[in-house]
């Protein structure tokens, strides 16, 4: 067994690097003309916006990251092995940041990012449900609605990959938009699937 202090440390060094390498890819606007700056950098909103959904999402998995390793009692090699992969497609954010931000019209820049956001989703929810089939997991409401959200992440994630493929995007926020409403109304869903299984489980012993 593995001591999962250490791999959350090392889980928390490599997200707060990747974190931050996604703002290497945003340069200011060289000196041209007085009065041009407010038109240089509105020549750059999609990077500002392909950072912004990064950094947000990267909170996101770090999040969870914490959540799962608190619902497993121990880890495995394989738990081990998944907990890399995870680490090394959170490396690779940044590189997939930079092509979904320069090539916002080009539906492989989509599909590129957002496969890449699927699979962190899918690798934490991966070691989880092998956690749970091991007996590694622990049982209540509070692994159940990690799980549920974490399936949530994996359905909206592919969703977006799939949907860039379908519908002609000529501009992000005709993107954003539509997603983040979906998001929304995905987590009342959730939300309310935890609701109904807190009714249904028995109250926890003193």
């Amino acid at each position: 067994m593995f001591r999962k202090a250490r791999i959350e440390a090392l889980s928390d060094a490599v997200i707060a690097i990747a974190m931050t390498l996604l703002v290497l890819d945003l340069k200011a606007p060289p000196a041209g003309v007085p009065g041009g700056l407010g038109h240089a950098l509105l020549q750059d909103s999609h990077e500002w916006i392909s950072f912004v959904v990064s950094f947000g999402l990267a909170s996101v998995f770090w999040s969870m990251q914490h959540r799962v390793f608190d619902q497993i009692e121990e880890l495995d090699t394989v738990s081990l092995i998944l907990s890399f992969a995870f680490l090394g497609l959170v490396t690779v954010l940044p590189f997939t940041t930079a092509v979904w931000g320069r090539h916002i019209s080009d539906p492989i820049a989509h599909t590129v990012y957002f496969c890449n956001q699927f699979l962190i989703a899918a690798t934490l929810l991966l070691k989880m449900e092998r956690a749970r089939v091991k007996g590694q997991l622990r049982a209540g409401i509070e692994s159940e609605s990690l799980r549920l959200r974490l399936m949530f992440m994996c359905l909206l994630m592919g969703s977006a990959m799939v949907a860039t493929q379908l519908v002609q995007i000529n501009h992000v926020w005709w993107f954003l938009v539509p997603l983040a409403l979906i998001a929304r109304y995905m987590r009342y869903l959730q939300n309310k699937r935890a609701a109904a299984l807190a009714k249904v489980s028995p109250p926890e012993l003193p």
